[in-house]
């Protein structure tokens, strides 16, 4: 029997998986790693916590292999991060992470000085001048951190500095260099960087995300429990491996994530350029757009630790879901913007902000929570809707998947929404299973990704969206999608105007 591990590099936690190859899970371990927020907007992790929770968890895989080889071991992880290294592979302080906002400034000069047709000429994409963008980081890096950014030899994404200590080889795939990597994706505009004052040299070769990236050092098989010489496959983006996970081979499918953001994907039969998603190809003719929100089960978090007592620490997800039920679908015209940290796809939007909309003295708490579970299904539609109509594609099915797929009810919410069956995916860790996915290819148990998904892939039972709920999520989803340009101007820059100053 093959068996291959996935190993997962997420915000919340780092998870890993033991599958044979027929995509049956025999294993799954999780450790939590910490979020440091040490100003409003910024999003820090410590790199070593990702090793050890890594570690931690590949022991108790491994122990459940009982003594067989470990064919290979795949990659996911949440993208984009930074992780300065130096060159004794040391992480040199906290690695900055995907949903932290604080190069605006850096980006609002890229914006005015890198016009869109100098970014397409260079880069795979014009989003130079967005907060969230890794050239925006790395210029923020050189700038407030200059010791740290001369001492680097690298800047690694999380899931690659996971590797690097497993290997000793620093590296990413393609997918991951997004926002770095010239046109073609396959290699680094070199002058385009030295013209901003930045040394490409730290960045690291890019791979093809099924490609052996190298083998376990014996030290590292000493402190995760893998056998020296296990290949390791180089794994892409989360995202990317849910998408594969959740069937993203197959047309007329549409894959959404519900982890901590929601990340939307869309079959497509060709690459399509598109407003606000990002098309993408995993190689073998899977080409699909992809939309990242900036909020999804966080929101809920937040919910929770706020309205709830004593959900500080543990969230009780029942307790949420029995109160939101009390409140019909639509709740009763309340509809909440979900963009507590701004928002990504499709929007792109740092500045915009969250609210609850439509309040009256008959709303209580459970018209506020089952509010949040609305209007992150809501910007889940938002982001499906736009891609369909660039990609001329219709999703027939959607597969829900990452921890958020295990609510029954919030499921509901999302076939109601969508008004189209839903599936969750029986092996909701799939971040995992498509990592895992991916190194079956590159060790050849799998002639490609198309047949690593089919022989691997495992759908729940539909959820149906309910006719009667159709006309409610109808009209909510009408204001959803009218608030955001309604209230955007009070949070832009230069709103002052909109204010009379002397009243």
């Amino acid at each position: 029997m093959s068996l291959l591990v996935g190993l997962d590099v997420g915000t919340s936690c780092v998870k890993a998986g033991l599958f044979d190859a027929g995509g049956r899970r025999l294993s799954s371990a999780s450790a939590a790693v910490d979020l440091y927020i040490p100003r409003p907007g910024w999003a820090e992790q410590d790199p070593g916590a990702w090793w050890q929770a890594a570690c931690q968890v590949l022991r108790e895989v491994t122990v459940a292999a009982g003594g067989a080889q470990v064919a290979a071991l795949g990659l996911a992880g949440q993208c984009p991060g930074h992780v300065l290294v130096d060159g004794q592979g040391q992480a040199l302080g906290r690695a900055i992470i995907w949903r932290d906002q604080r190069a605006q400034a850096e980006a609002q000069w890229l914006k005015e000085h890198v016009s869109p047709e100098r970014a397409r000429q260079c880069l795979a994409g014009d989003t130079v001048g967005e907060a969230t963008a890794p050239l925006a980081r790395l210029v923020w890096l050189k700038k407030h951190r200059p010791g740290d950014w001369e001492a680097a030899a690298s800047v690694l994404q999380p899931k690659d500095y996971v590797a690097f200590l497993l290997t000793g080889r620093a590296a990413t795939d393609r997918l991951s260099a997004y926002g770095l990597a010239g046109p073609q994706g396959e290699d680094y505009p070199t002058q385009f960087f030295e013209e901003l004052g930045l040394d490409p040299g730290k960045l690291p070769g890019m791979l093809l995300p099924s490609q052996v990236l190298g083998t376990v050092t014996p030290q590292a098989g000493l402190e995760t429990g893998l056998a020296a010489g296990t290949p390791v496959v180089t794994g892409t983006i989360d995202a990317y491996c849910d998408a594969l996970a959740g069937g993203i081979a197959g047309a007329g499918t549409a894959v959404d994530v519900a982890g901590t953001s929601e990340i939307i994907s869309l079959h497509i039969d060709r690459p399509v350029e598109a407003q606000g998603v990002f098309p993408t190809s995993l190689g073998d003719g899977i080409h699909f757009l992809c939309g990242p929100t900036q909020a999804g089960g966080e929101t809920l978090r937040w919910m929770a630790h706020n309205f709830y007592p004593g959900n500080r620490d543990a969230v009780d997800f029942p307790w949420m879901e029995m109160e939101a039920r009390s409140a019909p679908p639509g709740c009763d015209g309340m509809v909440f913007l979900p963009y507590l940290n701004g928002e990504r796809a499709p929007l792109w939007d740092a500045r915009a902000r969250g609210c609850f909309y439509g309040l009256t003295f008959g709303h209580q708490r459970g018209h506020f929570t089952r509010a949040v579970y609305e209007g992150v299904a809501y910007a889940v539609r938002h982001v499906l809707e736009l891609s369909e109509a660039a990609g001329g594609a219709r999703a027939e099915q959607v597969v829900v998947c990452g921890g958020g797929a295990r609510s029954r009810f919030w499921n509901q919410v999302k076939a109601d929404v969508l008004q189209r069956e839903v599936y969750p995916a029986e092996i909701v860790e799939t971040g995992c299973l498509g990592a895992a996915m991916l190194a079956g290819v590159g060790v050849a148990l799998y002639p490609d990704l198309r047949t690593a998904s089919a022989g691997m892939l495992k759908l729940q039972e539909a959820v149906s969206p309910d006719p009667a709920a159709f006309e409610a999520y109808e009209t909510g989803y009408r204001v959803y999608r009218h608030l955001y340009p309604a209230l955007n101007p009070l949070s832009s820059p230069g709103a002052d105007h909109f204010f009379d100053k002397g009243r």
